[in-house]
């Protein structure tokens, strides 16, 4: 019923996305493309191996879970 979609970079930065069977997976890995490539520019390498919510701050994440989010079509 989902499909669990990994993207790991050369650099050692990875990321997933979990979505449904219909949503397509071109969007997820240019989802994780852009989240992964932004988030290599804004936090520190150093920081990646032992970084955690509380350490990292990350605030474009939320923009583009909004952005790439399924909306029912309207009637």
């Amino acid at each position: 019923e989902y499909l669990c979609h990994v993207y790991v970079r050369n650099d050692g930065l990875a990321g997933v996305v979990i979505g449904d069977n219909e949503y397509p997976q071109r969007v997820c890995f240019t989802l994780l493309d852009k989240v992964l490539d932004e988030f290599s520019r804004q936090v520190s390498k150093i920081d990646w191996p032992s970084g955690s919510p509380a350490t990292i701050s990350y605030a474009a994440l939320d923009g583009y879970l909004i952005k790439y989010q399924v909306r029912p079509a309207r009637r």
